[in-house]
């Protein structure tokens, strides 16, 4: 594989910035990474989560040790520090209350993040429970159904409160899904929430090559008015997809019963040949 001339320059001109600091004295290259605080205070949580407990208040200028050079939920360090009335303890810490004491020097993990590519969020499929807490900390809830076990964390979208949910078969990632709940007593603002939701996933993953009206029951198609109850009662639902090689995304607005759905679902494309071993298995 040929590397542009840019990304040449720029590896030529990280090797000798490592070279250069190499020969610096202090803790710019030491063994452990540290982080200093930089706001006037800042919260150590037990969690990645600012609705979690407290563990400590620690003032600016506090060092702290780095347990993770890979962020939680991208923007939490779990982190070591030293309390004076326990100890050595371990918490985590919100990015924007920290910087830096070290350089990157593996070069390699440069350019990982352009190799590897992602297919939910910032996981990949195949990766096991393990390894999706470390990239989104422990989650808010745990639910088993047969042989599939499903990882969900709390978040808000666009405004709209969401369960964003990981789905994995033999501890191995194969699913994802945003699932929205909102509620609206005037049911046409649901349509609103769709497209908030569309135009949030076009910004990652660029425009839905195929987006579907569809009427399953005819009643109310005449009278836009009625659009929302319709959506509602299971007659009108909208979808959207996109694909890759290994992801195929659904976005789906549908209902029944008077309930209303809104849910994007990521789902792994499986290879010829996984599709022939998983017959086999059969």
């Amino acid at each position: 594989m040929k590397i542009s001339q840019p990304k040449r320059i720029i590896g030529c001109s990280v090797i000798l910035l490592i070279l250069f600091l190499s020969f610096l004295p202090g803790p710019l290259l030491a063994d452990k990474k540290m982080l200093r605080v930089s706001s006037e205070t800042a919260h150590i949580y037990l969690n990645p989560d600012k609705n979690s407990p407290i563990v400590a208040t620690v003032k600016k200028g506090t060092l702290l040790t780095l347990r993770h050079t890979r962020k939680f939920k991208r923007v939490w360090n779990q982190v070591i520090f030293t309390s004076e009335k326990s100890g050595a303890k371990a918490g985590y810490v919100h990015d924007s209350d920290v910087e830096r004491l070290f350089v990157v020097t593996n070069i390699a993990t440069l350019y990982e993040e352009d190799k590897q590519e992602k297919q939910f969020r910032e996981a990949r499929w195949g990766m096991s429970k393990e390894e999706v807490i470390r990239l989104e900390g422990a989650p808010d809830q745990m639910v088993e159904s047969g042989e599939l076990e499903m990882m969900m964390y709390q978040e808000r979208i666009k405004e709209m409160d969401c369960f964003i949910e990981y789905i994995f078969e033999k501890d191995r990632l194969i699913k994802g899904k945003y699932n929205f709940f909102v509620k609206h007593e005037y049911k046409n603002d649901y349509f609103r929430d769709y497209k908030k939701v569309k135009e949030y996933l076009t910004e990652i993953h660029g425009r839905s090559p195929l987006d579907n009206v569809n009427w399953l029951n005819p009643q109310h198609k005449e009278d836009y008015s009625k659009w929302g109850l319709a959506l509602s009662l299971g007659h009108l639902e909208y979808n959207s997809l996109w694909s890759s090689e290994k992801t195929e995304i659904q976005l789906r607005l549908y209902g029944e019963n008077d309930y209303v759905k809104l849910e994007a679902e990521y789902t792994e494309v499986k290879s010829e040949e996984k599709k022939q071993e998983t017959k086999m298995l059969l």
